[in-house]
């Protein structure tokens, strides 16, 4: 494992003849190399029209050489690409007219000189002619001008579409995007904080129906401190009194040896991640217990102990 990863993606992945596409390069450097560079491989057929290089590195431009099968568009990151840093690329093309349907193929390489760090591959569909084609009578589909004229149609309404068809996935807390996550929380009784990290927020959400279900107990608070918090947490419940010697003293289920035992009180002992301050979540910990807890029973934090 080298440490580097890759993401090679299309903005649609459905398109007609001349209209334009964008794809999009993540690269996560892991570790850092000496001769570092991002290669795209475009086929025969796109066109490359322009190219968005990481803000973070300005004056960075790619080479465009044209090979065999079609067009390769580099990027030299060097030694310039920091360990632990996050570059993204963009890189638009034109689809031209090959009087047919294909499905041309883009793959993104990542390398240091010559040893390969990562590999991914994109596919799109290019459709020759317009699918509404097929809703109107058999005489229409020789008539080239009419498919043409449906495309614009289909290029407008076909983002509806999409959104459509995938609507599921804006109910799946780990598909639905970051702006639909405080408007899927509301559907069940929960706002997630917004100075929460987006995966933590997702998380909460997804366990929100097991939460209700186990509110008030042991084990649903402890789950939903360290949902919320990322650390790490234990509960100490104190179910008997104290032992106290005396002419009344009696050993019995509600005895407890030791000090500080007290019939329906319990400890948070809380541990936050690393780099975390106690100043910052002190008043958010309480406020989850205070809002968990059953009505009738007091609480101890302790921080920094587990």
């Amino acid at each position: 494992m080298n440490g580097n990863m890759l993401s090679h993606v299309a903005d649609f992945y459905r398109r007609y003849p001349g209209e334009t596409l964008t794809y999009f390069t993540r690269v996560e450097v892991g570790e850092r190399c000496r001769d570092l560079v991002l290669r795209v491989y475009l086929p025969e057929g796109l066109e490359p029209e322009g190219y968005v290089g990481p803000s973070s590195l300005p004056g960075l431009a790619p080479e465009v050489e044209v090979a065999e099968g079609g067009t390769v568009v580099a990027w030299h990151l060097g030694e310039r690409a920091e360990s632990a840093a996050r570059y993204e690329f963009q890189t638009q093309v034109r689809v031209a007219t090959p009087g047919r349907e294909w499905s041309p193929r883009s793959r993104a390489v990542l390398a240091d000189g010559g040893r390969v760090l990562a590999e991914e591959g994109v596919t799109v569909v290019v459709e020759a002619k317009g699918r509404y084609l097929r809703y109107l009578p058999e005489i229409y589909e020789a008539d080239d001008f009419m498919g043409r004229f449906l495309m614009l149609f289909e290029s407008f309404w076909a983002p509806i579409e999409t959104q459509i068809a995938n609507v599921a996935a804006y109910f799946n807390p780990d598909l639905t995007p970051e702006r639909f996550i405080p408007w899927l929380g509301s559907w069940v009784g929960m706002t997630p904080d917004e100075n929460l990290p987006v995966e933590r927020q997702r998380r909460l959400l997804k366990a929100a129906s097991s939460l209700y279900r186990r509110r008030g107990t042991r084990d649903g608070l402890r789950e939903y401190l360290e949902l919320y918090t990322g650390g790490e947490v234990r509960i100490v419940e104190s179910r008997a009194r104290d032992f106290r010697l005396g002419p009344g003293a009696r050993l019995g289920a509600g005895i407890a040896l030791g000090r500080r035992n007290k019939p329906h009180t319990f400890t948070v002992f809380m541990r936050l991640p690393p780099g975390e301050s106690r100043e910052r979540w002190e008043g958010i910990v309480r406020r989850i217990i205070e809002e968990e807890k059953p009505a009738h029973t007091l609480y101890e934090l302790v921080w920094g102990e587990g």
